[in-house]
């Protein structure tokens, strides 16, 4: 990983600018000459200045000052739930022994949660795992229950480990979290967390035998999906609820349904196809 001032003098001179013009009002040329010659840390509201002015975003300047690489917790958690979304076992252990190894290379907090979120998929796909749900539970738990003020981390959280709770909890959970979600409508990295909170909840429903309940919340996964314009979770909510409601969609949908998917598979889209089967099946 670059220093952040090797990086700032990258993004400089990728857009033809002096030190003078870049610093003017922010610090002095000799601070940001001694900054990108990593001989002088600059404080962070002055590096989002520098940011704000090159026309950079925060996410985008860690992605290149690491190379134009995610990061290692993100690159152990994408991995998991691609295998977890394909249900292939061998990936999906062999991703879990990766994770472990991480999480033992990098002792914090955040890679030790994935390390619990990696065991739990393990036993949601009945393979050997290191812990027991009530292991994993116990440590989750008072995490997301004792949490007062939610941060974006927070929602990701709660989507990663909602079923270590019973479907009472889960519902109040979702609802603290859909209101707390308010103040992120803009973020820029809001993704797909909220309607995959509702698409989780809704199958956590169906478990327990809760389909009317499920589809109500399959629906707010929906009508989420369509005022982000998020084509594939729409798709995958529509398999998802019919799977709940089979009994009342007209026949000519679910002819529908199928014939989309056998054209995705034959566009070459065989994982998104995969994937939107498991919410079906």
């Amino acid at each position: 990983m670059k220093h952040y001032g090797e990086t700032i003098k990258e993004l400089r001179v990728s857009r033809n600018l002096s030190q003078q013009e870049l610093c003017k009002g922010i610090m002095s040329r000799s601070n940001l000459s001694r900054f990108e010659n990593q001989e002088y840390v600059a404080g962070f509201d002055k590096v989002i200045q520098l940011l704000d002015s090159l026309g950079v975003e925060m996410d985008e300047f860690l992605y290149i000052t690491n190379d134009y690489q995610i990061s290692g917790y993100e690159k152990y958690y994408s991995q998991l739930i691609y295998a977890e979304n394909r249900r292939n076992s061998v990936e999906l252990t062999q991703t879990a022994a990766a994770i472990k190894l991480a999480a033992e290379k990098h002792p914090t907090r955040r890679f030790y949660e994935l390390y619990l979120l990696s065991q739990m998929a393990l036993l949601e796909s009945n393979l050997s795992s290191e812990l027991t749900i009530d292991q994993i539970s116990s440590q989750m738990r008072p995490v997301l229950l004792d949490t007062e003020n939610w941060l974006f981390a927070d929602f990701r959280r709660l989507n990663n480990f909602l079923r270590i709770f019973n479907v009472e909890e889960a519902i109040f959970l979702y609802g603290r979290a859909v209101k707390e979600f308010e103040k992120y409508e803009e973020f820029p990295r809001e993704n797909n967390i909220r309607i995959y909170l509702a698409l989780n909840l809704g199958q956590l429903l169906v478990e327990h035998g809760q389909g009317e309940k499920a589809a109500f919340y399959y629906e707010e996964a929906k009508d989420y999906a369509g005022r982000k314009n998020k084509l594939f979770q729409k798709l995958t909510i529509e398999a998802a609820l019919e799977k709940v409601t089979q009994t009342q969609i007209d026949h000519q949908y679910v002819k529908g349904f199928s014939e989309l998917l056998t054209v995705l598979d034959e566009m070459g889209y065989e994982d998104t196809v995969s994937a939107l089967k498991n919410y079906h099946n």
